[in-house]
């Protein structure tokens, strides 16, 4: 294990959490409640390697392209050159069908010959199947796509307010290498940021749950110090 390919993160702490970082050519799937900070963490996450010369693609299905610059460019004002510079591209896909959708990973991935890619988010897959096992197949026939082109990814999905699910539909986190989930703990009346390492497969990592602060620069981790809180 140790001697398998990583990438960073981008997120202060969380390699140390992982061993070195995400497993190379992996996916993993980041859920978490809305707010939890799924954007900040997967633009951090293409922002590292796009500071190292490597190509990023952040695929969205829900928010503005323009609107997710102007969010992270508070915690990075420099994140405009990595755009003008073609390390960085944001792809707004249209709602038609599953096969459009798949062609335009599969052509953009092409195109830019990206190491890193992000799709915001999975649980638009809803849109084009009505059966949770066709999704399942679905999220594995995207990993296969990523990973064929050597590139390593993040899912962002959704974690069901006020039920006991890591998914919107059970199975997304079956059909990843990775899951993390990021929590917002209410405690006397405010939140507590927490992050967990589902699983991570070819990789040692810790289990507990681990502290998590959204500051100036972004997401921050805190592996060796102890939540203090009912999760």
């Amino acid at each position: 294990m140790a001697d398998i390919e990583r990438e960073t993160t981008g997120i202060p702490g969380l390699d140390e959490a992982l061993k070195g970082g995400f497993p190379k050519h992996s996916v993993v799937l980041l859920t978490g409640m809305p707010g939890a900070g799924k954007t900040t963490f997967s633009m951090q996450f293409l922002v590292d390697g796009a500071k190292k010369g490597e190509k990023g693609l952040y695929f969205t299905l829900e928010e503005n392209a323009d609107e997710i610059i102007s969010q992270y460019s508070l915690f990075d004002p420099t994140l405009k050159e990595y755009f003008d510079k073609g390390l960085l591209k944001i792809v707004t896909i249209p709602l038609v069908d599953y096969d459009s959708l798949k062609e335009m990973i599969s052509s953009e991935l092409d195109a830019m010959n990206a190491q890193r890619l992000v799709i915001d988010s999975i649980t638009y897959l809803q849109m084009f199947f009505s059966d949770v096992m066709s999704i399942r197949k679905a999220v594995m026939e995207l990993s296969t796509i990523i990973k064929a082109r050597g590139c390593t990814a993040v899912f962002i999905g959704e974690m069901p307010y006020g039920e006991n699910k890591l998914s919107s539909f059970g199975v997304e986190e079956f059909a990843a290498d990775g899951v993390i989930a990021l929590y917002m703990v209410e405690k006397q009346g405010s939140f507590i940021r927490a992050l967990r390492v589902i699983k991570m497969r070819s990789t040692d990592h810790l289990t507990k749950y681990i502290p998590l602060d959204i500051k100036s620069t972004g997401i921050v981790v805190y592996p060796s110090a102890e939540l203090f809180a009912e999760i």
